[in-house]
């Protein structure tokens, strides 16, 4: 399209084009701001007054609808309050107010003017558009080291609240003392954030279409993944906080038991930790493994330390010594973690297309907030877990009963 038909367009006609718009010739620079304005909203008239200063001479009651940029009610109405997020080059001052209202302005480094550069988020030093294909993987990489650390973090989170909860209904003290929970803490935050935000960039994130502005920062198989290994952790605890005592031979609600529980919760984060390294449906833990030094370091750091808090924490962390034979059982059953991973990936769930921009939404309109996907990640490990216990409790009573019957 040229700048002359462009001009002419009235907002709703070129809403129509804007989805198939690639090349807009023969434009001047305020053509270029109004384009930005139309795609994601910035500085669109909001007021009558406002309006009448962009639009001299002109009707406010039976233009305001048919002139570019247009108004900002009509606007909202037509997409639903949400924009679309624009990136905008130039190198020349007349360019500055198109790069300020995008958002993101990208000026040249070399070329281009001071009020370029100070208009702009993002100067290319070298004047190379290579630069920006480089910004932008590295922007998706951040986004997605973003949902890793979330899906990791939540999934400890749940886990380590629903056993706590769990253990004090039934009577048990707390199987995870205060110190044990600022370990964990401390693996979940500070030690997750460095291994999962430090994620170097793959070249395939250039493949994926960018998200919409208001999509949703977990996406569907993340909830899947946070689900299935929430499910296996807490049923893992709670068959060790049962069944723990025969199998590992000790005291029922000791220091040794709880802390055979704790070691095997915390090796189940350290696998999962594998897992989170991926979002999406495929399963490569180890892909390349070799260059992230900040991952590999977290994960030796975290199993040093939980040794030494193991066998040296005593009465400060309450912890009880393993054996040998205890810690290869402990580390075993928090490596499931990792077959796990595997097979919920098998279950069908792909991310929603509307998330992406360029996808048309049904009837246009932004999908609306499902509540019950966080509240089934809530409910269905706390369920799992009461229904365990309670069988396990039924089965108890039964066992009491028939040896006091005559």
């Amino acid at each position: 399209m040229i700048g002359e038909k462009f001009r002419k367009l009235t907002p709703a006609q070129l809403d129509e084009i804007l989805p198939r718009l690639q090349v807009l010739a023969r434009s001047s620079p305020e053509d270029k701001h109004t384009l930005v304005q139309r795609l994601n909203g910035a500085a669109i008239p909001s007021t009558e007054s406002e309006w009448c200063e962009a639009h001299p001479n002109k009707d406010f009651a039976t233009q305001r609808n048919l002139l570019l940029p247009g108004y900002k009610d009509e606007w909202a109405k037509s997409r639903f309050g949400v924009g679309e997020v624009v990136g905008v080059t130039g190198d020349g001052t007349n360019d500055a107010p198109a790069l300020k209202a995008a958002d993101v302005g990208l000026s040249m480094g070399l070329s281009g003017t001071d009020v370029a550069k100070k208009a702009s988020d993002i100067i290319i030093m070298d004047d190379n558009f290579a630069s920006i294909v480089r910004a932008v993987l590295w922007g998706r990489s951040v986004f997605d080291n973003i949902r890793k650390f979330l899906q990791f973090q939540l999934t400890v989170n749940v886990v380590a609240l629903t056993i706590t909860f769990l253990a004090a209904v039934v009577g048990y003290q707390p199987p995870l003392n205060a110190v044990m929970m600022l370990w964990v803490n401390l693996i979940m935050d500070t030690m997750g954030a460095l291994a999962l935000g430090t994620e170097p960039p793959l070249k395939e994130l250039l493949d994926r279409r960018p998200y919409r502005r208001d999509s949703s920062l977990i996406s569907r198989p993340m909830w899947r993944n946070i689900l299935c290994q929430a499910v296996f952790q807490l049923s893992l605890l709670v068959f060790l906080l049962n069944k723990g005592p025969a199998m590992f031979e000790c005291e029922d609600g000791s220091r040794h038991h709880f802390t055979i529980l704790f070691n095997a919760f915390v090796f189940c984060q350290v696998f999962n930790e594998f897992n989170a390294r991926e979002i999406g449906d495929r399963f490569d833990p180890l892909r390349s493994l070799s260059e992230s030094p900040m991952f590999l370091l977290v994960i030796v750091f975290t199993v040093v330390a939980q040794w030494a808090i193991v066998e040296f924490g005593g009465d400060f962390t309450q912890t009880y010594p393993l054996s040998w034979e205890e810690w290869k059982i402990t580390v075993g059953l928090g490596a499931i973690s990792l077959p796990v991973g595997f097979f919920m990936r098998l279950i069908p769930v792909s991310e929603d297309p509307s998330t992406f921009a360029g996808i048309e939404r049904k009837n246009g309109k932004p999908k609306e907030i499902w509540l019950l996907t966080p509240l089934l990640m809530i409910l269905v490990p706390v369920f799992v877990a009461i229904v365990y216990q309670l069988a396990y409790e039924i089965d108890e009573f039964a066992h009491e009963t028939e040896h006091h019957l005559p």
